[in-house]
């Protein structure tokens, strides 16, 4: 099946918009009615309440997971390059419930419909697939990473299989290309074609795929020449 986008969406979408001048939209929850806003328009068409449904989805699969508070908050951080940092008593799952409150009452205003599913998107060959990625890729995260959390990357890549087996692995993979875009992270040849093929799987779009390509050093190998290689592969 078609996304009902070919950007990023759900909870690695809404982490973009935690920039380094989020604190002037408001708080938390004004961060989200913005990822969520229909604009000047009196109802919402069917990609936004989509929109809305995938980052419900994504909530409640991390909420209900087996993830640490820390590791959540590990994740968002990194995601958000730092911009968003949990303080006092705000833990990864009081940060999931209060974007979910806005969630439920944006839905009883403007409309509520089923996330986008298929079983395919969970399969054990596309879990399997997404932690090895996760194992193998280069992450040359930053020193503000270890300032921040005392942690080595190794936490960071087990923070993102603890995502993919006991929330989402179409969560992990996302969360993953957020990671890299956020910080800046080089992505090599071979972790491209990987992430192109694992995109496909999940019938990810080519806008999501193509906000990484200024992170690769090969600047002649861009997304028509990797799908043009996998497509000559299979």
């Amino acid at each position: 099946m078609e996304r009902f986008t070919s950007f990023d969406f759900g909870l690695s979408g809404l982490t973009a918009l935690f920039h380094e001048d989020w604190i002037h939209v408001g708080g938390v929850e004004e961060v989200v009615y913005s990822y969520l806003s229909v604009g000047e328009a009196s109802v919402a068409d069917e990609a936004q309440l989509k929109a809305a449904a995938g980052l419900e989805r994504d909530v409640a699969e991390l909420t209900a997971s087996s993830l640490s508070d820390g590791a959540i908050e590990m994740l968002f951080s990194t995601s958000t390059s730092w911009n968003y940092r949990f303080q006092g008593d705000v833990t990864g799952r009081v940060l999931l419930g209060l974007i979910d409150g806005v969630c439920r009452r944006w839905q009883a205003t403007y409309g509520r419909v089923s996330a986008e599913a298929d079983a395919a998107w969970s399969s054990r060959g596309v879990v399997d697939v997404v932690c090895d990625v996760i194992a193998e890729t280069p992450l040359q995260l930053s020193e503000e990473f270890r300032r921040y959390f005392g942690s080595e990357v190794s936490e960071m890549r087990d923070a993102l299989e603890a995502c993919v087996r006991s929330a989402s692995a179409d969560l992990a993979f996302r969360i993953l290309l957020r990671i890299h875009v956020a910080n800046f992270i080089p992505v090599d040849r071979s972790a491209w074609v990987r992430y192109l093929e694992i995109a496909d799987r999940l019938e990810l779009g080519e806008d999501l795929m193509s906000s990484l390509e200024f992170l690769s050093p090969d600047k002649h190998f861009k997304l028509g020449h990797a799908r043009s290689r996998l497509e000559g592969e299979r």
